[in-house]
């Protein structure tokens, strides 16, 4: 039978253990930056703003891994991938990819974009 101290040390032992075999990942969330810079992801819109109920065109730019999600969507006008692989989700379940640095404008036919992502 255990003592009651070596009971009470083992939990602690085990804990140690796995804090220094198992690594730690860096947290990376997306987030909204002031545009400037041309290796931020920028995204040019338009949309309907849901309290005035009015077209408002607007510009987004977006830093770090991670997914930034427009709830009913925004139609994309442009976008500029910066220094980031991006994919952007349709409100109608297409997926697109774009590699780093690509410009691609929608003059005629923007989508209508849920979430955009960085890789």
């Amino acid at each position: 039978m255990l003592s009651r101290k070596l009971r009470l040390a083992l939990p602690v032992a085990a804990a140690a253990v796995l804090a220094a075999v198992v690594p730690t990942g860096s947290a990376h969330a997306i987030s909204g930056v002031p545009c400037g810079p041309s290796d931020y992801l920028q995204v040019w819109d338009h949309h309907i703003d849901p309290i005035l109920h009015a077209p408002v065109v607007g510009q987004w730019c977006f830093a770090n891994k991670g997914r930034a999600d427009f709830g009913s969507g925004i139609w994309v006008d442009k976008i500029s991938t910066g220094n980031n692989a991006v994919r952007y989700y349709d409100v109608n379940g297409t997926v697109v990819s774009y590699p780093k640095n690509f410009i691609i404008t929608f003059p005629n036919n923007p989508p209508h974009v849920g979430a955009i992502e960085i890789l």
